[in-house]
């Protein structure tokens, strides 16, 4: 379940460990310090909804439940301190809604942190561990292992320049080996200074080894953004 264990350190406090090994390059970013140093939302007007589409595709929904698409919502609503907004998240609808948060004074996408934290929560339903050790192993890969990659997103029909950036955290795990299979999930994030909030589109692929075990693919997706290339 979605929680905002951060709050208004937001991704400050996710990327504690792997913002120690990014710097800025002149030429291109470095994966931590595009996901987690830049100011997403500063430049986006309050009253600004930045709508996200996430679907939920299991190869096996008997094994892993039905697949779903809902949205998240954040809503940019006011200024902060300089430089920082004031949000509101809402995420899902219906029985699925959880109740909707506002976080003051940021200056990052929030929809990161939900991101990366589905990200870890899923992971470790499929794959069994401690929350705290994956999300330490996550955030160190991130700063140290993920790649990124120059990309094209198209955006309510004009395409732009943008970057991917793409991590597999646990495939040179010590602990792979208890993962049940699932070491090579695979995370992807396509992004840009030219797209509102910065995040088009956000993938995570939970493969297994063995062929006849059930896999997870989850996207979110920013309205308005198509293909990713």
């Amino acid at each position: 379940m979605f929680t905002f264990p951060f709050r208004t350190a937001g991704l400050a406090a996710f990327a504690v460990t792997c913002l120690s090994a990014a710097s800025v390059a002149a030429e291109a970013p470095k994966p931590a310090e595009i996901l987690f140093d830049r100011p997403h939302i500063a430049a986006v007007a309050p009253g600004t909804d930045l709508v996200y589409k996430f679907e939920r595709k299991p190869s096996n929904p008997k094994a892993l439940g039905e697949g779903y698409t809902d949205d998240i919502i954040v809503k940019v609503e006011s200024d902060g301190a300089p430089g920082k907004k004031n949000v509101m998240i809402k995420m899902y609808s219906g029985d699925r809604a959880r109740e909707p948060q506002r976080i003051t004074d940021m200056d990052g996408n929030p929809m990161l942190i939900i991101y990366l934290d589905n990200a870890v929560a899923h992971f470790r339903e499929l794959a069994g561990g401690d929350s705290a050790y994956l999300k330490g192993m996550f955030s160190r890969h991130l700063g140290d292992g993920a790649t990124i990659a120059p990309a094209t997103i198209v955006y309510k029909g004009q395409t732009v320049e943008g970057y991917r950036v793409t991590a597999t955290p646990f495939v040179n795990d010590p602990a792979r080996g208890k993962m049940r299979g699932f070491e090579g999930a695979t995370f992807t994030i396509a992004l840009s200074d030219k797209i509102p909030g910065y995040f088009a589109k956000m993938t995570a692929e939970y493969n297994n080894t063995d062929k006849n075990s059930p896999t997870l693919e989850e996207t979110t997706t920013l309205e308005g953004v198509g293909e990713v290339k």
